[in-house]
C-alpha cells in the first residue's frame, strides 16, 4: 500500500470516529431534572444507534430516546413489547431545550411493566 493511500485511509477513519463521537452527545443536551411523560405511540423506530419512539402527548410528537438496542434487550424491552397505538408512560430527562419536544429515558413503562433501560440513573 502506498503511502498516500495510507494516510488517506488513516484520515478517513479518524473523520469518521470523530464524527460518531460528536453525533452521540449522551446525556448534555438535557436537563438534569426529572421528567414524565405518558402518551400514545404512533411511531417505532428501533434499532441503532438508540431505540426511538415518537409519542403523541399534549398535542405534541415527541422524540423519545431510549438506550442502545442491546441494553433495551438487557432490561427486557424489544420490538414485542410496544406496537403503535400503546399507551406508554417514561421517566427520564427532558431536552434542554423547552422548544425540542425531545427526552431521554431512563424507564418505560408498557402494558403496567416497567423497563429500567437505566437503572444506575434512577
Amino acid at each position: 500500500m502506498s503511502m498516500n493511500i495510507r494516510v488517506i485511509a488513516i484520515a478517513f477513519l479518524l473523520g469518521t470516529l470523530s464524527a460518531s463521537a460528536f453525533a452521540h452527545h449522551g446525556w448534555s443536551t438535557y436537563t438534569n431534572t426529572d421528567f414524565t411523560l405518558t402518551g400514545v405511540i404512533v411511531d417505532t423506530r428501533l434499532g441503532r444507534p438508540h431505540d426511538r419512539l415518537i409519542v403523541e402527548a399534549g398535542g405534541e410528537q415527541w422524540n423519545v430516546v431510549m438506550s442502545p438496542p442491546n441494553r433495551s434487550q438487557r432490561a427486557g424491552f424489544d420490538d414485542t413489547v410496544v406496537k403503535v397505538g400503546d399507551t406508554v408512560t417514561m421517566l427520564g430527562n427532558r431536552h434542554a431545550n423547552p422548544q425540542t419536544f425531545e427526552m431521554k429515558t431512563r424507564r418505560i413503562n408498557v402494558h403496567s411493566k416497567d423497563y429500567d433501560l437505566y437503572p444506575s440513573r434512577l
